[in-house]
């Protein structure tokens, strides 16, 4: 089955390549977007392809979805300064790094000296004058350089080893006087401390460090997962240092635009001027897009596009978004394990037993948001030969928006893969788009796993699996012998019973046998439980012969009943005058009985 999340990946993908990078503007459904500029492209890209595009995204457990020239390499620039910032706090710390460098938003380009009147102190870390003075508080351990840490701790959050674009670095160095000033001006106020050469040298050398998208959504669902990278399981930021990392990149990320970008994806966010973009949703995700054609602020004009669909479509704004997505999934079983409650014949609990790992319940706890059910999704996406998946949406609170489309797209998908879906909805939380979705929905737990039964028994079984609507004669009676069962027959009395009448409740003393020949009935326990699902062909009353001399559970009519009764007075006087039928009716009665509590342990079973 292809994965919903990716055909939606493709899609957009589809579409913001097929616009103009360099058109006059670019326009998204909340703003519209300055024009990317040739000439910032040839002077910073380094002969880069403006066709590229590239989108990754990391869901918090490390399953990356990459699209486009999303395996394509490039520099990273100002994108490591999220990183590098990150790394100054580790080995500095927060008091040293917050007396050189202050954390409010610029309101200027990347590049302008904005720094603290009086004191020199920068404005921020993510534009370039704060980035070189973070460089400049990295401690490197014994043996290593500068440089050496920083690779060592981008590669660290992007789960393999990265490497210098020497090519790039020699380039950045070469045009880097602007830099190489601001560092010297740093000096100047004793923000750096030693050679500003150095911390120059070293912050040319970090943006040059080659990534690519897929790299780069690592390193974000890192800073997205409080410094564990997902994939590895290793922590490489402590939580604290995280969280004022990710406050950072709100407000300055994306520098003199950091206010729109705010308002319209509303994630942490850095971008580079190498084409690239990272954007984070805390406990859930990170995003990562390449697109070499720059706007106005020297962000990726297509990147800052992808950004805001996927937060509009996907609901990922930080005022709309649930703090984790792998909770949603509260258990996850097959029929094999759980089942309907109705009573079947043995031959179907036979098929059901062996096939029944073909039909999925899927249960769903909480505000379900993107995240949430990208873990659904991906559970479904990657069963073995599933038939079909009932969604059990008991326990969920609210389907977002963004869900809803979500599901649209994997009721598709299954269908095309020939998957059956169903709900279990008691709320109707998905009435108003049923029809849409083209899926079945219960209100009952019991009627959606009879649905996969069925499903299952139709697929792999044959008629023998299924009870007729009438019967004749009791299947448990054509067990018997000709004459035995002609004995019995003649003993039998016929009840019928109308919808909403009890048959038998709980403390009634045993009075004898039913067979059902039509009809529905449904046992429940004190607590009004429901238990179990009778039809014809069933057969129910000996469990209250049980060491107490009474019964069990209440028998309440659903549907208009037929019923063969064999009173307890004829089973004693059977028992007298036919003890070979009798001891044969027993027999029948016993291998029905283990039948029927085999099929209540396997429905006692707890699925996790």
């Amino acid at each position: 089955m292809r994965s919903p999340v990716h055909s939606y990946l493709l899609s957009l993908h589809e579409t913001v390549c097929g616009t103009d990078p360099f058109a006059a503007t670019r326009l998204s459904r909340h703003r519209t977007v300055a024009a990317a500029e040739p000439e910032a492209h040839a002077k910073v890209l380094y002969g880069a392809d403006p066709t590229r595009m590239g989108i990754a995204m990391t869901m918090a457990d490390g399953h990356t979805y990459r699209v486009g020239d999303a395996g394509v390499e490039f520099s990273i620039q100002s994108i490591s300064k999220v990183f590098v910032y990150a790394l100054a706090l580790m080995d500095a710390g927060f008091d040293a790094v917050d007396s050189k460098i202050d954390v409010e938003p610029s309101g200027s380009a990347y590049n302008d000296i904005s720094s603290e009147s009086g004191s020199g102190r920068p404005k921020n870390p993510l534009i370039n004058i704060g980035a070189i003075a973070a460089v400049s508080l990295v401690r490197p351990d014994e043996g290593q350089t500068v440089f050496d840490r920083i690779l060592e701790t981008m590669s660290a959050c992007a789960g393999r080893d990265l490497s210098l674009d020497q090519d790039v670095y020699e380039q950045d160095l070469a045009e880097g006087a602007h830099n190489r000033g601001l560092a010297w001006f740093l000096s100047s106020w004793g923000i750096i401390d030693g050679d500003p050469g150095d911390a120059f040298d070293d912050y040319t050398r970090q943006c040059a460090v080659s990534v690519t998208a897929a790299d780069l959504s690592v390193m974000a669902s890192t800073l997205a997962n409080l410094g564990v990278n997902p994939v590895t399981g290793r922590r490489v930021f402590t939580e604290d240092v995280v969280e004022r990392v990710l406050s950072v990149m709100t407000t300055c990320g994306m520098y003199d635009d950091s206010g729109d970008w705010v308002a319209t994806v509303g994630l942490p966010a850095k971008s580079g001027v190498g084409g690239g973009i990272i954007s984070v949703l805390p406990g859930q995700l990170g995003i990562a897009t390449f697109s070499p054609p720059l706007d106005e602020h020297g962000n990726s004009a297509s990147g800052i596009i992808v950004h805001e669909e996927m937060s509009a479509d996907l609901g990922l704004h930080f005022v709309r978004a649930a703090t984790v997505g792998r909770s949603s999934v509260r258990a996850h079983a097959t029929i094999d394990v759980v089942h309907s409650t109705v009573r079947r014949p043995m031959e179907a609990d036979l098929v059901l037993a062996e096939h029944g790992d073909h039909a999925h319940l899927v249960e769903l706890v909480g505000d379900i948001q993107f995240a949430g059910f990208e873990a659904v999704s991906r559970l479904i996406g990657e069963l073995d030969d599933p038939l079909c998946v009932v969604l059990d949406l008991t326990k969920v609170d609210n389907l977002a928006a963004s869900t809803l489309d979500s599901l649209h797209r994997l009721a598709a998908a299954m269908d095309d893969a020939g998957i059956d879906l169903s709900s279990i909805d008691p709320d109707d939380l998905l009435e108003e788009h049923l029809e849409d979705l083209g899926i079945e929905s219960f209100r009952l737990r019991y009627a959606a796993l009879a649905w996969a039964e069925n499903l299952v028994l139709r697929h792999f079984g044959d008629e023998s699996c299924f009870y007729s609507p009438e019967y004749a004669n009791a299947p448990m009676l054509d067990e018997l012998q000709p004459e035995d069962r002609r004995i019995v027959v003649d003993l039998l009395v016929q009840q019928r019973y109308r919808e909403g009448e009890t048959v038998r409740a709980i403390g009634d003393r045993f009075d004898g046998i039913r067979f059902m020949r039509s009809g529905e009935v449904r046992t429940y326990s004190a607590d009004g439980s429901l238990l179990a699902v009778l039809r014809a062909g069933t057969t129910f009353g000996e469990f209250a012969m049980n060491p107490d001399g009474g019964q069990p559970f209440d028998m309440i009519v659903t549907r208009d009943t037929t019923l063969d009764f064999l009173p307890a007075e004829e089973i004693d006087r059977l028992m007298v005058d036919h003890p070979s039928t009798a001891a044969a009716l027993w027999r029948s009665i016993t291998v029905n009985g283990y039948t029927r509590l085999a099929q209540a342990v396997r429905g006692e079973a707890q699925f996790h």
